[in-house]
């Protein structure tokens, strides 16, 4: 079965190399790995992938066309985490773990089925709440809650693991693209954009230039009320810019998109000779880093951004599958039309599961209105805010109690308090919060990574003069930063490491024409293919193969032995020391041979 779980570009890879068992599922997406962990501890890992599948919360379409006579499949799936899961003023921000509210992996996958084998293409990008530290408090007299920065974290620990987590599944670079306002008269949401934008470049302060994180301010709402300015032009450029950083997977590309523009021909024997130099399935066009974009939340500028982002992905991949001959597509043609309304309905159905109505902002071409004109389209918003109040005021507690529960992040024991009774869930997903461990921890605890005991400027200098204890002390303070420091210069570099590494374990199936002496396949070291064919070997002995006569020649037999034993018992019981006799001379042979 295909792993919903995984991308396109993973399963073609683990399908490449055949493991054996398979790879496991990515449990941030299986919003049923609580409830099936247990049976996944009692088994081991031959079994357990026949008999646990994943649960997996999103929204998925796909819609058939036909583009210059090919016969094209169109898919759009979106995969939320269950990580920090819940409803919209409940789950605001990043936990102290580094996972961000509204999680949501977006795939777009377009199939040619004209070929006999099939080319696949497909594009991921990602949405997600401001992975800082900040909430908002509904309540039912305040529709639109002021936001609070509500924990200072003066490192941003939080933010710095939420980066982490992605260059460690998706690689380098990392495009963010922020579409919050960068203006107001009354700051709302220019609060937690600047805690953004000083998280992004005191990490960047730690980083290589060429895995640094890319950040683009895109004020959505300025843009759209300015006579001069065009959003869609302004989002097209972004989503040229991004996609050309991070390419697109295809399972077969025939041309490729040079600098200038122009077309060239594909060229992959280079990229074979590569993978069969390595041993691990390497294709000669792949995804790397991944585009993240977010507003506050993360619903109607995101949807309208991804779109863009969406469409210039799909132009590219039609001219990289042989299909096209220009990587722009005009948004007046059938294949934009349809790609608009896929963009609408799923991302309807995200603003559903998060904010508890359909998103405000439609997507449309250019040159046309996102909304409804006239008195229709303000009495369509004004019904879809509704919703969204009645909502997040009277019925999202319940669906958060309700979402704690199924994921494990609250387990009833018998002397915890009852769900309904918590004033929040704060301490259920912020664990190190809960055990004490938070953002202000004892100096001691960094000994370990500083390498020097806090203690030993005091016993060593203890009999010395005072300017040689101020001497000690600062030497000893360069040295706890320079520790520091390099303890902060690291932790980019394991993680484009470890996301070079999860391919490692594959190994490509093995090549009739060449006798490479490679190791033995993971199935023949776990089964032993050898031996399920005993059987035959043990019957191609001369003195083990089954004998059956005739009905006729059994009668005959039978008639003869009884004539015999009357005329000569004697004579039957010497053929009968005969028979084994022979018997035992076959079996000796049959060992020597051996």
């Amino acid at each position: 079965t295909y792993d919903l779980t995984r991308s396109l570009q993973d399963n073609f890879l683990s399908m490449t190399s055949q493991p054996f068992p398979p790879p496991p599922f990515k449990d941030m997406y299986a919003w049923n790995y609580f409830l099936t962990r247990e049976l996944e501890e009692c088994t081991n890992s031959l079994t357990n992938f026949g008999w646990v599948l994943p649960v997996v919360h999103g929204a998925f379409i796909q819609r058939k066309l036909h583009d210059y006579g090919r016969s094209l499949n169109l898919m759009l799936l979106a995969r939320r985490s269950r990580h920090f899961a819940g409803t919209r003023y409940l789950k605001r921000g990043v936990s102290d773990r580094g996972k961000v509210a509204n999680d949501v992996e977006h795939e777009q996958i377009i199939h040619d089925e004209t070929t006999s084998e099939g080319v696949f293409s497909s594009y991921l990008q990602i949405r997600g709440s401001i992975p800082t530290f900040w909430t908002q408090e509904s309540s039912v007299t305040m529709p639109k809650p002021p936001i609070v920065l509500n924990r200072v974290d003066p490192t941003y620990q939080a933010t710095q693991a939420h980066f982490d987590d992605l260059m460690r599944r998706y690689g380098s670079p990392i495009i963010v693209v922020d579409l919050v306002k960068q203006s107001e008269k009354r700051e709302r949401e220019v609060i937690v954009g600047n805690e953004f934008r000083n998280a992004i470049d005191y990490i960047n302060g730690h980083i290589d230039d060429q895995h640094k994180i890319l950040y683009c301010a895109l004020d959505y709402s300025h843009i759209s009320k300015h006579r001069n300015l065009n959003v869609s032009s302004s989002l097209n450029d972004v989503a040229t810019w991004s996609v050309n950083q991070t390419g697109f997977f295809c399972s077969f590309p025939q041309w490729k998109i040079v600098e200038g523009g122009s077309i060239e021909p594909f060229e992959t024997d280079c990229h074979q000779h590569l993978s069969e130099r390595l041993g691990v399935p390497f294709f000669p066009m792949e995804q790397i880093g991944i585009l993240r974009t977010n507003c506050i939340d993360c619903l109607d500028r995101t949807n309208v951004a991804q779109f863009s982002s969406g469409v210039e992905a799909l132009g590219q991949q039609l001219v990289v599958m042989g299909i096209r001959s220009s990587p722009k597509l005009d948004p007046s043609s059938i294949i934009v039309r349809m790609l608009i309304d896929m963009y609408v309905e799923i991302g309807d159905q995200i603003a559903l599961q998060y904010g508890g109505s359909e998103a405000h902002k439609k997507v449309a071409s250019a040159g046309e209105k996102t909304n409804v004109p006239g008195q229709l389209g303000k009495h369509k918003e004004l019904l879809t805010s509704i919703r969204r109040y009645y909502s997040n005021a009277f019925t999202d507690r319940l669906k958060q109690d309700a979402m704690n529960l199924f994921l494990g992040y609250y387990v009833p024991r018998q002397n915890n308090l009852p769900l309904w009774e918590l004033e929040n869930d704060y301490y259920l997903h912020n664990f190190h919060v809960n055990s004490g461990r938070g953002a202000l921890q004892s100096m001691k605890s960094y000994e370990s990574i500083f390498g020097v005991d806090w203690n030993d400027n005091e016993e060593s200098t203890s009999g010395q003069e005072k300017s040689a204890d101020e001497i000690g002390s600062i030497d000893l303070v360069k040295q706890r930063c320079e520790a520091q420091n390099k303890a902060l210069s690291q932790w980019w570099k394991v993680s484009i490491q470890a996301y070079i590494q999860q391919r490692m374990w594959m190994q490509l199936r093995e090549n009739p024409k060449r006798n490479s002496g490679r190791r033995q396949s993971r199935y023949d070291r776990f089964n032993h293919s050898q031996e399920l064919t005993h059987f035959d070997k043990f019957f191609a002995r001369p003195w083990a193969l089954p004998s059956r006569l005739s009905h006729e020649d059994q009668h005959k037999t039978s008639l003869d032995g009884e004539m015999g034993n009357l005329s000569s018992p004697r004579k039957a019981s010497t053929k009968e020391a005969n028979k084994l006799t022979l018997f035992d001379e076959r079996v000796q042979s049959s060992k020597g041979n051996e």
